[in-house]
């Protein structure tokens, strides 16, 4: 099967990346927001993706107004009923997820293939809300979406092989080096990157460096192109706690327990990049 559609439900950051690169590569995109407020600030973030695009000289304005034109965001989830595959970008929430993989598999044909961009949730979880679980499969974009090369497929142990063969090809069509991965509790990025994070957070909390130092420590002596503080700030301190969280109630391992610093900024709202303060001010 050839994928000539796609609808994905949750046009954030994520979500909005996954659909701008699907439509430059020329399929037909339905994105689907909660209301028509959450549609607009959809189309202004695709618009902005596409516009800082076209100012690196990736696209050209022309190809860019193109791209925009194959893309279509509504509010009723039904708007997807006639893609080839169906991509879950909603927040990192068990429940969430689970409620919506098992309304989508009611709404679409049965051929149709279900895809999450779950960071951390075991795949077999969503996949089991669903009546369809062989064609269901984690296909794990990394942050930002356009210039990220690496996608994560994940398969679960009923998963199809043809399922994660045109996954793997799609994957391939939109410019990306898919790794097909296991499905394991933060699948393989996320199952040492997030350690990582908190060691980091918690060395500042124990005083050994200042941020600043420690990313340095990172950056010149490992040759990173950036460090964890500033990592993080990138990927959202909201997002970095959750991934933390989740993974820490599926291990019950210490290292994966969010610090402490960690939760106080997302209950501050320090977020990151964006909301323009977070372990930096930008």
């Amino acid at each position: 099967m050839q994928i000539k559609s796609i609808g994905v439900i949750g046009v954030g950051t994520m979500g909005a990346g996954i659909m701008q690169v699907a439509a430059a590569t020329g399929l037909e995109v339905v994105g689907v927001e909660r209301n028509d407020a959450d549609v607009e600030a959809a189309r202004q973030r695709l618009e902005a993706g596409f516009a800082r695009t076209a100012a690196r000289g990736k696209i050209t304005e022309a190809q860019a107004a193109e791209a925009l034109g194959r893309v279509t965001i509504a509010t009723e989830l039904d708007a997807v009923a006639r893609t080839d595959l169906v991509v879950d970008a909603v927040y990192e929430d068990v429940a969430l997820k689970c409620e919506l993989l098992a309304e989508i598999d009611k709404l679409v044909p049965a051929e149709t293939m279900i895809a999450s961009n779950t960071s951390t949730i075991p795949l077999v979880i969503l996949a089991g809300a669903t009546s369809r679980p062989e064609r269901v499969v984690g296909l794990h974009f990394f942050n930002p979406v356009p210039a990220m090369k690496l996608v994560e497929v994940i398969r679960t142990p009923v998963t199809l092989d043809e399922t994660v063969e045109t996954i793997r090809a799609f994957a391939v069509e939109l410019g990306k080096e898919p790794i097909i991965v296991n499905d394991v509790p933060g699948f393989v990025g996320n199952l040492l990157i997030v350690p990582y994070l908190c060691d980091a957070i918690r060395a500042y909390e124990r005083g050994v460096a200042d941020m600043e130092s420690i990313d340095s420590v990172i950056k010149l002596g490992f040759n990173h192109p950036m460090g964890p503080f500033a990592l993080s700030d990138l990927i959202g301190l909201d997002i970095v706690h959750d991934m933390a969280a989740s993974m820490y109630e599926e291990y019950k391992e210490p290292r994966y327990y969010p610090p402490t610093l960690l939760k106080q900024y997302v209950r501050l709202g320090w977020l990151g990049r964006k909301t323009g303060r977070g372990f930096y001010t930008y």
